[in-house]
């Protein structure tokens, strides 16, 4: 079922992506950088598997998709310790059961903030007039 997650998000971007190139007259979309945290548990192969069937016969088809992984980062709110969580941790993890193990290293508080890694992010798009 995972697969779904991976499909509505590469559909949004790409209805995202195809809205913006209209806007500026784009004949084609050459490029979409993007900017995917750990925590939103995508299958990264998945997700471009996704993308490049969503962009078929669209003004995206044939753009290079580049995904930038950001790893989770931590900011302990009981001693100010920040963290990266090794992304190794996360493959095979379910999310609520990672969710909750979520703690500072320095200090083991579990009165931490995500400061990054949650986002999906469309960072920029290029086009072809």
């Amino acid at each position: 079922m995972r697969s779904l997650h991976e499909f509505s998000t590469a559909q949004t971007i790409i209805e995202n992506v195809i809205k913006v190139a209209e806007k500026y007259n784009a004949k084609r979309v050459t490029e979409i950088n993007l900017e995917i945290g750990a925590l939103t548990m995508l299958n990264l192969e998945q997700l471009t598997f996704s993308l490049k069937i969503l962009s078929e016969k669209t003004i995206v088809e044939g753009a290079k998709f580049k995904i930038n992984y950001i790893p989770v980062k931590l900011k302990c709110l009981n001693c100010g310790y920040e963290t990266v969580i090794k992304t190794e941790s996360l493959i095979n993890s379910e999310w609520p059961e990672f969710i909750f193990q979520l703690k500072c290293l320095k200090c083991q508080s579990k009165d931490v903030e995500v400061i990054e890694g949650r986002n999906c992010i469309i960072k920029d798009i290029k086009i072809k007039m």
